[in-house]
């Protein structure tokens, strides 16, 4: 059975939150750190300021099961 777990992003000027399906506190957590990935590939580039976000993966009893803060920038590309 599925249960929803809360997704909570924060930036420096804004928050948001992401409720998402899951069997299971692992799977959770495993989407939490692909859904952390994807926010960064999305919000960087090279060349661009440095992106910062923290996240928080709660379970379906509001507890705390994952915490990330990410502060990252894309490389700038490299000349070939």
């Amino acid at each position: 059975m599925l249960a929803l777990y809360r997704y909570i992003v924060t930036q420096p000027d804004k928050e948001f939150m992401l409720d998402n399906a899951a069997a299971t506190d692992a799977v959770a957590y495993r989407e939490g750190a692909r859904f952390a990935a994807e926010l960064l590939a999305e919000q960087s580039s090279p060349g661009q300021r440095p992106v910062s976000f923290g996240l928080v993966v709660l379970n379906p009893e509001s507890r705390e099961i994952w915490r990330v803060d990410i502060e990252a920038s894309a490389p700038p590309y490299a000349a070939s």
